[in-house]
């Protein structure tokens, strides 16, 4: 099941938020940074600049992210 960056739409498997030691945090940082947060272990410190993929899944990312602070529940179904 995927969850989606928040600036691009990108597509991330909800289970790579447990690959850094740290799922809840590394939560935190995906949906204030996107893409940046999954793509190595370092803690980023600029937000997704990449083009956008899918408007329909940033929509969705910002809602999901904005009514709840955890990431199971911005999986879309």
């Amino acid at each position: 099941m995927d969850i989606h960056c928040r600036f691009c739409g990108e597509p991330w498997d909800h289970d790579c938020l447990h690959e850094f030691g740290d799922y809840e945090k590394r939560g935190k940082l995906f949906a204030q940074f996107g893409c940046p947060a999954l793509e190595d272990e370092a803690i980023p410190t600029d937000k997704c600049s990449n083009g956008v993929v899918d408007e329909r899944a940033v929509a969705y990312a910002i809602a999901a992210q904005l009514f709840s602070d955890y990431p199971e529940d911005w999986v879309e179904l």
